[in-house]
């Protein structure tokens, strides 16, 4: 589940997004203004995983990933808003680092940053029912609907846009057909008879 950031996978991603694009766009939790977001993260199909964010305000020089599902968009205010988001949350969550490759352990630790404190059938809860119930070889986004999953209320223009990048980015060349003019020729011996007129 290689990742990578929106502008490295589609350098023309705006002409998707036009004015709606998200990168700077404040981030609330509440009526607290978190910080901004810097760019989304992609999984290899181009679909939207993360937002990178800038807590600047609330812990500074930290970045952190937030998952798409746990935002709703405000457009109109140029907002996004965390449901639920605390600042010990942020300050528990791993940094991300852009230089820094985000492998299964990583995201690991950011999504269990973000997972409710459910129990599990063995009745654990927190890291002991996370590492339990989750597998590198076996995970999937699906697994973490309230992650990842885009909705109609929260991210209807998100989705339009994930929908377009993807569509974009997995055309592919299945054949081509050669358009061309072929000339023969053949010698051939004809015997032409020709009668003369006289007058």
């Amino acid at each position: 589940m290689a990742l990578q950031r929106l502008r490295d996978f589609d350098p023309n991603y705006r002409d998707y997004f036009g004015e709606h694009d998200v990168t700077g766009y404040d981030l609330y939790s509440g009526n607290d203004k978190v910080g901004t977001v810097e760019d989304l993260l992609v999984d290899e199909n181009g679909q939207f995983r993360y937002f990178i964010v800038n807590t600047g305000l609330w812990i500074f020089g930290k970045k952190v990933l937030l998952p798409v599902g746990q935002t709703r968009i405000s457009f109109d205010e140029r907002r996004l808003y965390a449901n639920g988001l605390t600042r010990d949350q942020v300050e528990n969550l791993p940094a991300y680092d852009e230089n820094s490759t985000v492998d299964y352990d990583y995201e690991e630790q950011v999504r269990g940053g973000y997972r409710s404190n459910r129990m599990d059938t063995a009745g654990m809860t927190g890291a002991a029912a996370t590492s339990a119930a989750y597998d590198r070889n076996t995970y999937s986004y699906d697994r973490d609907p309230d992650l990842f999953n885009l909705n109609e209320r929260d991210h209807q223009n998100l989705r339009l846009y994930e929908e377009r990048l993807v569509a974009n980015k997995t055309r592919q060349k299945t054949g081509e057909v050669a358009v061309g003019k072929r000339v023969e020729s053949e010698r051939a011996n004809v015997e032409v008879h020709s009668k003369k007129k006289e007058w």
